[in-house]
Protein backbone atom coordinates (compact mmCIF):
# COMPACT_ATOMS: atom_id res chain seq x y z
CA UNK A 1 0.00 0.00 0.00
CA UNK A 2 1.42 3.37 -1.09
CA UNK A 3 1.90 5.79 1.84
CA UNK A 4 2.76 9.42 1.01
CA UNK A 5 5.22 11.06 3.36
CA UNK A 6 4.65 14.71 2.49
CA UNK A 7 0.91 15.05 3.09
CA UNK A 8 -0.44 17.00 6.06
CA UNK A 9 -1.44 14.71 8.89
CA UNK A 10 1.10 12.07 7.82
CA UNK A 11 4.15 11.67 10.07
CA UNK A 12 3.12 14.77 12.03
CA UNK A 13 6.19 16.04 13.87
CA UNK A 14 5.38 18.79 16.42
CA UNK A 15 9.06 18.95 17.41
CA UNK A 16 10.09 20.00 13.90
CA UNK A 17 13.07 17.68 14.05
CA UNK A 18 12.12 15.38 11.16
CA UNK A 19 13.59 16.36 7.83
CA UNK A 20 13.56 15.43 4.19
CA UNK A 21 14.87 16.76 0.90
CA UNK A 22 13.39 18.32 -2.21
CA UNK A 23 14.71 15.27 -4.05
CA UNK A 24 12.52 13.05 -1.85
CA UNK A 25 9.54 15.31 -2.51
CA UNK A 26 10.04 15.19 -6.29
CA UNK A 27 10.11 11.40 -6.18
CA UNK A 28 6.79 11.40 -4.32
CA UNK A 29 5.19 13.94 -6.66
CA UNK A 30 6.21 11.97 -9.74
CA UNK A 31 5.08 8.68 -8.23
CA UNK A 32 1.67 10.19 -7.58
CA UNK A 33 1.48 11.80 -11.00
CA UNK A 34 2.17 8.69 -13.07
CA UNK A 35 0.43 5.36 -12.64
CA UNK A 36 2.24 2.09 -13.32
CA UNK A 37 1.32 0.03 -16.34
CA UNK A 38 -1.12 -1.95 -14.21
CA UNK A 39 -2.39 1.23 -12.61
CA UNK A 40 -2.31 -0.29 -9.13
CA UNK A 41 0.66 1.27 -7.35
CA UNK A 42 -0.37 4.93 -7.20
CA UNK A 43 -3.51 6.16 -5.54
CA UNK A 44 -3.94 9.32 -7.59
CA UNK A 45 -2.56 11.39 -10.43
CA UNK A 46 -2.71 11.45 -14.21
CA UNK A 47 -1.36 8.72 -16.42
CA UNK A 48 0.03 11.27 -18.89
CA UNK A 49 2.09 14.43 -18.52
CA UNK A 50 5.62 15.64 -17.94
CA UNK A 51 7.73 14.85 -14.93
CA UNK A 52 7.87 17.22 -11.98
CA UNK A 53 11.39 18.66 -11.78
CA UNK A 54 13.25 21.01 -9.47
CA UNK A 55 12.43 23.86 -11.86
CA UNK A 56 8.73 22.96 -11.59
CA UNK A 57 8.85 24.14 -7.98
CA UNK A 58 10.43 27.53 -8.74
CA UNK A 59 7.07 29.36 -8.56
CA UNK A 60 6.41 27.88 -5.12
CA UNK A 61 9.84 28.89 -3.84
CA UNK A 62 9.51 32.42 -5.24
CA UNK A 63 6.15 32.82 -3.51
CA UNK A 64 7.45 31.50 -0.18
CA UNK A 65 10.48 33.78 -0.38
CA UNK A 66 8.19 36.75 -0.99
CA UNK A 67 5.88 35.83 1.90
CA UNK A 68 8.29 34.48 4.52
CA UNK A 69 11.81 35.26 3.30
CA UNK A 70 12.55 31.54 2.92
CA UNK A 71 15.51 30.87 0.62
CA UNK A 72 15.25 28.27 -2.11
CA UNK A 73 16.74 25.03 -0.74
CA UNK A 74 19.21 22.84 -2.61
CA UNK A 75 18.04 19.56 -4.10
CA UNK A 76 19.60 17.31 -1.46
CA UNK A 77 19.51 19.74 1.46
CA UNK A 78 17.83 18.52 4.65
CA UNK A 79 14.88 20.79 5.51
CA UNK A 80 11.98 20.40 7.97
CA UNK A 81 9.30 17.92 6.97
CA UNK A 82 6.62 20.59 7.53
CA UNK A 83 8.32 22.83 4.97
CA UNK A 84 8.27 20.09 2.33
CA UNK A 85 4.60 19.39 3.08
CA UNK A 86 3.81 23.06 2.55
CA UNK A 87 5.76 23.12 -0.73
CA UNK A 88 3.84 20.07 -1.93
CA UNK A 89 0.48 21.54 -0.90
CA UNK A 90 1.13 24.74 -2.83
CA UNK A 91 2.50 22.95 -5.89
CA UNK A 92 -0.39 20.48 -6.14
CA UNK A 93 -3.02 23.17 -5.49
CA UNK A 94 -1.55 25.37 -8.20
CA UNK A 95 -1.13 22.45 -10.61
CA UNK A 96 -4.67 21.10 -10.22
CA UNK A 97 -6.58 24.40 -10.47
CA UNK A 98 -6.99 26.72 -13.43
CA UNK A 99 -6.53 29.77 -11.16
CA UNK A 100 -3.12 31.43 -11.00
CA UNK A 101 -2.58 30.59 -7.34
CA UNK A 102 0.39 32.81 -6.55
CA UNK A 103 -1.22 35.79 -8.24
CA UNK A 104 -4.38 35.11 -6.23
CA UNK A 105 -2.39 35.02 -2.98
CA UNK A 106 -0.11 38.00 -3.65
CA UNK A 107 -0.46 40.60 -0.91
CA UNK A 108 -1.49 44.14 -1.94
CA UNK A 109 1.37 45.31 0.29
CA UNK A 110 3.71 43.44 -2.09
CA UNK A 111 2.21 44.57 -5.38
CA UNK A 112 -0.88 42.36 -5.62
CA UNK A 113 -4.08 43.83 -7.07
CA UNK A 114 -6.48 44.36 -4.14
CA UNK A 115 -10.06 43.12 -4.28
CA UNK A 116 -13.05 43.74 -2.02
CA UNK A 117 -14.26 40.32 -3.19
CA UNK A 118 -11.39 38.42 -1.53
CA UNK A 119 -12.81 36.32 1.29
CA UNK A 120 -11.92 33.27 3.32
CA UNK A 121 -14.43 31.07 5.14
CA UNK A 122 -17.25 33.21 3.75
CA UNK A 123 -19.97 32.45 1.21
CA UNK A 124 -20.76 35.53 -0.87
CA UNK A 125 -22.23 35.17 -4.33
CA UNK A 126 -19.01 36.03 -6.18
CA UNK A 127 -15.46 34.63 -6.40
CA UNK A 128 -16.51 31.16 -5.27
CA UNK A 129 -13.53 29.49 -6.94
CA UNK A 130 -10.95 31.66 -5.19
CA UNK A 131 -12.70 31.27 -1.85
CA UNK A 132 -12.75 27.47 -2.18
CA UNK A 133 -9.01 27.36 -2.96
CA UNK A 134 -8.03 29.51 0.02
CA UNK A 135 -10.40 27.57 2.29
CA UNK A 136 -8.69 24.35 1.20
CA UNK A 137 -5.24 25.76 1.98
CA UNK A 138 -6.33 27.04 5.38
CA UNK A 139 -8.03 23.83 6.45
CA UNK A 140 -5.03 21.75 5.34
CA UNK A 141 -2.37 23.95 6.93
CA UNK A 142 -4.30 24.12 10.21
CA UNK A 143 -3.78 20.37 10.71
CA UNK A 144 -0.15 20.97 11.68
CA UNK A 145 -0.37 24.33 13.46
CA UNK A 146 0.02 24.17 17.23
CA UNK A 147 -3.56 24.22 18.65
CA UNK A 148 -2.78 27.01 21.13
CA UNK A 149 -1.26 29.16 18.38
CA UNK A 150 -4.17 28.33 16.08
CA UNK A 151 -6.65 29.56 18.69
CA UNK A 152 -4.70 32.78 19.10
CA UNK A 153 -4.57 33.36 15.33
CA UNK A 154 -8.29 32.77 14.99
CA UNK A 155 -9.01 35.22 17.82
CA UNK A 156 -6.59 37.89 16.59
CA UNK A 157 -7.41 37.69 12.89
CA UNK A 158 -11.18 37.83 12.73
CA UNK A 159 -13.01 37.78 9.42
CA UNK A 160 -12.47 41.25 8.04
CA UNK A 161 -16.06 42.51 8.60
CA UNK A 162 -15.68 41.70 12.31
CA UNK A 163 -12.19 43.17 12.38
CA UNK A 164 -13.57 46.39 10.88
CA UNK A 165 -16.16 46.50 13.67
CA UNK A 166 -13.34 46.22 16.22
CA UNK A 167 -11.37 49.00 14.51
CA UNK A 168 -14.49 51.19 14.44
CA UNK A 169 -14.90 50.65 18.19
CA UNK A 170 -11.23 51.52 18.73
CA UNK A 171 -11.73 54.71 16.71
CA UNK A 172 -14.55 55.78 19.06
CA UNK A 173 -12.37 55.09 22.10
CA UNK A 174 -9.41 56.97 20.61
CA UNK A 175 -11.55 60.00 19.69
CA UNK A 176 -13.25 60.24 23.08
CA UNK A 177 -10.90 62.98 24.43
CA UNK A 178 -11.60 65.09 21.33
CA UNK A 179 -15.37 64.68 21.55
CA UNK A 180 -15.35 65.44 25.29
CA UNK A 181 -13.12 68.51 24.97
CA UNK A 182 -14.99 70.01 22.00
CA UNK A 183 -18.55 68.80 22.56
CA UNK A 184 -20.98 70.56 20.22
CA UNK A 185 -18.21 72.40 18.35
CA UNK A 186 -18.12 70.76 14.93
CA UNK A 187 -15.34 72.97 13.51
CA UNK A 188 -13.06 72.33 16.51
CA UNK A 189 -13.73 68.59 16.33
CA UNK A 190 -12.87 68.60 12.62
CA UNK A 191 -9.61 70.46 13.30
CA UNK A 192 -8.59 68.04 16.07
CA UNK A 193 -9.42 64.95 14.00
CA UNK A 194 -7.47 66.35 11.03
CA UNK A 195 -4.46 66.90 13.31
CA UNK A 196 -4.74 63.33 14.61
CA UNK A 197 -5.01 61.98 11.05
CA UNK A 198 -1.72 63.66 10.14
CA UNK A 199 -0.03 62.14 13.19
CA UNK A 200 -1.33 58.68 12.26
CA UNK A 201 -0.02 59.04 8.70
CA UNK A 202 3.49 59.56 10.08
CA UNK A 203 3.40 56.51 12.34
CA UNK A 204 5.85 53.74 11.42
CA UNK A 205 5.29 50.26 12.88
CA UNK A 206 8.53 48.65 14.05
CA UNK A 207 9.69 46.01 11.52
CA UNK A 208 10.11 42.52 12.95
CA UNK A 209 11.36 39.31 11.40
CA UNK A 210 9.77 36.08 12.51
CA UNK A 211 10.93 32.50 12.32
CA UNK A 212 7.77 30.45 12.71
CA UNK A 213 7.22 26.96 11.22
CA UNK A 214 6.21 27.34 7.58
CA UNK A 215 2.64 25.94 7.90
CA UNK A 216 1.95 28.40 10.74
CA UNK A 217 3.53 31.33 8.89
CA UNK A 218 1.53 30.66 5.73
CA UNK A 219 -1.69 30.06 7.68
CA UNK A 220 -1.21 33.41 9.43
CA UNK A 221 -0.51 35.13 6.11
CA UNK A 222 -3.69 33.74 4.55
CA UNK A 223 -5.81 34.78 7.53
CA UNK A 224 -4.54 38.36 7.20
CA UNK A 225 -4.89 38.53 3.40
CA UNK A 226 -8.63 39.38 3.18
CA UNK A 227 -8.15 42.43 5.41
CA UNK A 228 -5.17 43.62 3.35
CA UNK A 229 -7.25 43.25 0.19
CA UNK A 230 -10.09 45.22 1.75
CA UNK A 231 -7.82 48.08 2.81
CA UNK A 232 -6.18 48.21 -0.63
CA UNK A 233 -9.35 48.56 -2.70
CA UNK A 234 -11.29 50.50 -0.06
CA UNK A 235 -8.85 53.38 -0.47
CA UNK A 236 -9.47 53.36 -4.22
CA UNK A 237 -13.25 53.26 -3.77
CA UNK A 238 -13.23 56.16 -1.30
CA UNK A 239 -11.28 58.29 -3.77
CA UNK A 240 -13.85 57.38 -6.43
CA UNK A 241 -16.71 58.32 -4.11
CA UNK A 242 -15.64 61.86 -3.27
CA UNK A 243 -18.42 64.39 -3.88
CA UNK A 244 -16.30 67.50 -3.31
CA UNK A 245 -18.01 70.88 -2.92
CA UNK A 246 -21.08 69.95 -4.93
CA UNK A 247 -23.48 69.98 -1.97
CA UNK A 248 -25.19 72.92 -0.27
CA UNK A 249 -26.14 72.85 3.43
CA UNK A 250 -29.94 72.94 3.75
CA UNK A 251 -30.54 72.40 7.46
CA UNK A 252 -32.87 75.41 7.67
CA UNK A 253 -35.02 74.00 4.86
CA UNK A 254 -34.98 70.55 6.48
CA UNK A 255 -36.14 72.10 9.76
CA UNK A 256 -39.05 73.77 7.93
CA UNK A 257 -39.98 70.40 6.43
CA UNK A 258 -39.82 68.83 9.90
CA UNK A 259 -42.21 71.48 11.22
CA UNK A 260 -44.71 70.51 8.53
CA UNK A 261 -44.22 66.84 9.38
CA UNK A 262 -44.81 67.56 13.06
CA UNK A 263 -48.23 68.99 12.24
CA UNK A 264 -49.10 66.11 9.90
CA UNK A 265 -47.89 63.42 12.31
CA UNK A 266 -49.20 65.22 15.42
CA UNK A 267 -45.87 64.71 17.18
CA UNK A 268 -42.67 66.71 17.34
CA UNK A 269 -40.24 65.84 14.54
CA UNK A 270 -36.67 67.13 14.27
CA UNK A 271 -34.13 66.41 11.53
CA UNK A 272 -32.55 63.64 13.65
CA UNK A 273 -35.81 62.09 14.92
CA UNK A 274 -36.35 58.45 13.81
CA UNK A 275 -39.56 58.64 11.79
CA UNK A 276 -39.56 55.53 9.59
CA UNK A 277 -37.77 52.25 8.79
CA UNK A 278 -36.09 50.85 5.69
CA UNK A 279 -39.29 48.91 5.07
CA UNK A 280 -41.43 52.03 5.57
CA UNK A 281 -39.15 54.31 3.54
CA UNK A 282 -40.99 53.89 0.18
CA UNK A 283 -44.31 54.86 1.77
CA UNK A 284 -42.71 57.87 3.48
CA UNK A 285 -41.25 59.04 0.16
CA UNK A 286 -44.55 58.50 -1.63
CA UNK A 287 -46.37 60.65 0.94
CA UNK A 288 -43.78 63.44 0.84
CA UNK A 289 -42.27 63.12 -2.64
CA UNK A 290 -42.85 66.72 -3.75
CA UNK A 291 -41.22 68.23 -0.65
CA UNK A 292 -38.36 65.70 -0.78
CA UNK A 293 -37.75 66.45 -4.47
CA UNK A 294 -37.35 70.15 -3.64
CA UNK A 295 -34.95 69.40 -0.80
CA UNK A 296 -32.84 67.11 -3.01
CA UNK A 297 -32.72 69.82 -5.68
CA UNK A 298 -31.65 72.46 -3.15
CA UNK A 299 -28.88 70.18 -1.83
CA UNK A 300 -27.48 68.87 -5.12
CA UNK A 301 -28.42 71.53 -7.65
CA UNK A 302 -29.90 68.75 -9.80
CA UNK A 303 -33.40 69.53 -11.11
CA UNK A 304 -35.68 67.01 -9.41
CA UNK A 305 -39.40 66.48 -9.65
CA UNK A 306 -41.76 64.14 -7.85
CA UNK A 307 -41.46 61.44 -10.53
CA UNK A 308 -37.63 61.56 -10.37
CA UNK A 309 -37.72 60.80 -6.66
CA UNK A 310 -40.25 58.00 -6.96
CA UNK A 311 -38.10 56.27 -9.60
CA UNK A 312 -35.11 55.97 -7.27
CA UNK A 313 -36.86 54.68 -4.15
CA UNK A 314 -35.66 51.07 -4.64
CA UNK A 315 -32.00 51.98 -5.10
CA UNK A 316 -32.18 54.50 -2.24
CA UNK A 317 -33.62 51.81 0.04
CA UNK A 318 -30.55 49.67 -0.62
CA UNK A 319 -28.24 52.50 0.41
CA UNK A 320 -30.25 52.75 3.63
CA UNK A 321 -29.70 48.99 4.06
CA UNK A 322 -25.94 49.58 3.98
CA UNK A 323 -26.32 52.38 6.52
CA UNK A 324 -28.43 50.24 8.85
CA UNK A 325 -26.02 47.31 8.50
CA UNK A 326 -23.02 49.51 9.34
CA UNK A 327 -24.75 51.10 12.34
CA UNK A 328 -26.74 48.21 13.82
CA UNK A 329 -25.72 45.00 12.06
CA UNK A 330 -28.32 42.60 10.73
CA UNK A 331 -31.62 43.72 12.23
CA UNK A 332 -35.24 43.69 11.12
CA UNK A 333 -35.83 46.21 8.34
CA UNK A 334 -39.07 47.33 9.99
CA UNK A 335 -37.07 48.83 12.89
CA UNK A 336 -37.91 52.53 13.18
CA UNK A 337 -34.41 54.03 12.99
CA UNK A 338 -34.41 56.22 9.85
CA UNK A 339 -34.45 60.01 10.25
CA UNK A 340 -35.47 62.80 7.87
CA UNK A 341 -31.80 63.56 7.16
CA UNK A 342 -31.18 59.86 6.41
CA UNK A 343 -34.00 59.91 3.86
CA UNK A 344 -32.76 63.06 2.14
CA UNK A 345 -29.12 61.89 2.13
CA UNK A 346 -29.94 58.56 0.48
CA UNK A 347 -32.10 60.22 -2.19
CA UNK A 348 -29.30 62.74 -2.85
CA UNK A 349 -26.83 59.86 -3.17
CA UNK A 350 -28.75 58.14 -5.96
CA UNK A 351 -29.81 61.36 -7.71
CA UNK A 352 -26.15 62.45 -7.72
CA UNK A 353 -25.06 59.09 -9.16
CA UNK A 354 -27.61 59.46 -11.95
CA UNK A 355 -25.90 62.71 -12.91
CA UNK A 356 -22.19 61.90 -12.47
CA UNK A 357 -22.51 58.29 -13.74
CA UNK A 358 -19.50 56.97 -11.82
CA UNK A 359 -18.46 53.58 -13.20
CA UNK A 360 -17.27 50.74 -11.01
CA UNK A 361 -16.38 47.16 -11.90
CA UNK A 362 -15.79 44.60 -9.17
CA UNK A 363 -12.55 42.65 -9.59
CA UNK A 364 -11.48 39.20 -8.58
CA UNK A 365 -8.99 36.84 -10.19
CA UNK A 366 -10.62 34.44 -12.62
CA UNK A 367 -13.89 36.33 -13.05
CA UNK A 368 -15.89 35.76 -16.22
CA UNK A 369 -16.49 38.57 -18.71
CA UNK A 370 -20.18 38.43 -17.80
CA UNK A 371 -19.24 39.35 -14.21
CA UNK A 372 -17.68 42.66 -15.25
CA UNK A 373 -20.47 45.22 -14.94
CA UNK A 374 -19.61 48.93 -14.92
CA UNK A 375 -22.88 50.80 -14.32
CA UNK A 376 -23.28 51.33 -10.58
CA UNK A 377 -27.07 51.62 -10.58
CA UNK A 378 -27.56 48.70 -12.96
CA UNK A 379 -25.49 46.43 -10.71
CA UNK A 380 -27.78 47.31 -7.80
CA UNK A 381 -30.37 45.13 -9.57
CA UNK A 382 -33.54 47.18 -9.28
CA UNK A 383 -35.69 44.08 -9.71
CA UNK A 384 -34.48 42.56 -6.43
CA UNK A 385 -35.59 43.61 -2.97
CA UNK A 386 -33.66 45.16 -0.09
CA UNK A 387 -34.60 42.20 2.11
CA UNK A 388 -32.61 39.85 -0.14
CA UNK A 389 -29.39 41.80 0.39
CA UNK A 390 -28.57 40.31 3.77
CA UNK A 391 -29.19 36.78 2.52
CA UNK A 392 -27.83 36.81 -1.04
CA UNK A 393 -25.31 39.66 -1.05
CA UNK A 394 -26.04 40.41 -4.71
CA UNK A 395 -24.53 43.92 -4.89
CA UNK A 396 -20.71 44.03 -5.33
CA UNK A 397 -19.02 45.22 -2.14
CA UNK A 398 -17.27 48.08 -3.92
CA UNK A 399 -20.62 49.57 -4.95
CA UNK A 400 -21.96 49.30 -1.41
CA UNK A 401 -18.86 51.04 -0.06
CA UNK A 402 -18.90 53.73 -2.77
CA UNK A 403 -22.55 54.66 -2.24
CA UNK A 404 -22.35 54.38 1.55
CA UNK A 405 -19.40 56.79 1.50
CA UNK A 406 -21.39 59.21 -0.64
CA UNK A 407 -24.39 58.83 1.69
CA UNK A 408 -22.19 59.89 4.61
CA UNK A 409 -20.81 62.83 2.66
CA UNK A 410 -24.30 64.06 1.80
CA UNK A 411 -25.44 63.43 5.37
CA UNK A 412 -22.71 65.69 6.76
CA UNK A 413 -22.87 68.28 3.97
CA UNK A 414 -26.60 68.98 4.10
CA UNK A 415 -26.33 69.54 7.85
CA UNK A 416 -23.28 71.80 7.48
CA UNK A 417 -20.60 69.40 8.77
CA UNK A 418 -18.56 68.77 5.61
CA UNK A 419 -15.21 69.58 7.22
CA UNK A 420 -15.81 67.14 10.03
CA UNK A 421 -16.59 64.28 7.66
CA UNK A 422 -13.54 64.99 5.49
CA UNK A 423 -11.31 64.92 8.56
CA UNK A 424 -12.95 61.72 9.78
CA UNK A 425 -12.38 59.97 6.43
CA UNK A 426 -8.72 61.02 6.41
CA UNK A 427 -8.35 59.49 9.87
CA UNK A 428 -10.25 56.35 8.86
CA UNK A 429 -8.04 55.76 5.82
CA UNK A 430 -4.85 56.52 7.75
CA UNK A 431 -5.81 54.15 10.57
CA UNK A 432 -6.68 51.33 8.17
CA UNK A 433 -3.44 51.79 6.21
CA UNK A 434 -1.30 51.67 9.35
CA UNK A 435 -3.31 48.76 10.76
CA UNK A 436 -2.45 46.83 7.59
CA UNK A 437 1.23 47.69 8.06
CA UNK A 438 1.03 46.28 11.61
CA UNK A 439 0.07 42.96 9.99
CA UNK A 440 3.20 42.51 7.88
CA UNK A 441 4.61 39.77 10.10
CA UNK A 442 3.55 36.13 9.86
CA UNK A 443 3.88 35.77 13.63
CA UNK A 444 0.61 36.41 15.49
CA UNK A 445 2.38 37.56 18.67
CA UNK A 446 4.33 40.19 16.73
CA UNK A 447 1.15 41.37 14.99
CA UNK A 448 -0.72 41.61 18.30
CA UNK A 449 2.11 43.63 19.81
CA UNK A 450 2.26 45.96 16.79
CA UNK A 451 -1.49 46.61 16.94
CA UNK A 452 -1.35 47.35 20.68
CA UNK A 453 1.55 49.79 20.22
CA UNK A 454 -0.36 51.51 17.41
CA UNK A 455 -3.49 51.84 19.57
CA UNK A 456 -1.48 53.38 22.41
CA UNK A 457 0.20 55.81 19.98
CA UNK A 458 -3.18 56.92 18.57
CA UNK A 459 -4.59 57.39 22.07
CA UNK A 460 -1.68 59.64 23.08
CA UNK A 461 -1.89 61.65 19.85
CA UNK A 462 -5.66 62.12 20.26
CA UNK A 463 -5.10 63.76 23.65
CA UNK A 464 -2.50 66.08 22.07
CA UNK A 465 -4.85 66.87 19.17
CA UNK A 466 -7.67 67.73 21.57
CA UNK A 467 -5.40 70.22 23.37
CA UNK A 468 -4.06 71.79 20.17
CA UNK A 469 -7.50 72.30 18.61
Amino acid sequence: MYKPRFDFGKEFDPSGEQTGTVKDLLEELNYEKFKTAAGTHAERGDSNGTSVTFDSLSGVFEFLNDVTGMSQPKLAQDIPLSTLKTVKLLYVTNDTNDTQLFRLLKSPLRGGKPSLEFYTTETPSRNQKGIAIVDHLLSTLSIEVDPAVLRRINISFLTYPKLLECIAQENLEILEPIYERHHGQSASIAKAIAHLAEAVKHYKPMPHRSDRPLPEALYTYLRILPFLNFVGEYQEVIELSRVGNQVDPILDKIDNFCSELSIAMQSEVHHNTPITSVEGFPAFVDSNSLALAKLVQHATGIASERRDILKIVNASSKVLCSYVHHEWGIISLDTKNITVVDCIATLCTIRHQQKVKTNYSAYWLGQEQSDKGTSVLRQMDDARSSEELFEHDYIPHGINQLLFSRFNQFHMAITGKTGRYSAWMELQLARLTKYAECYQSNDVSICDDAVQRFYEYCTREAIKAADIA
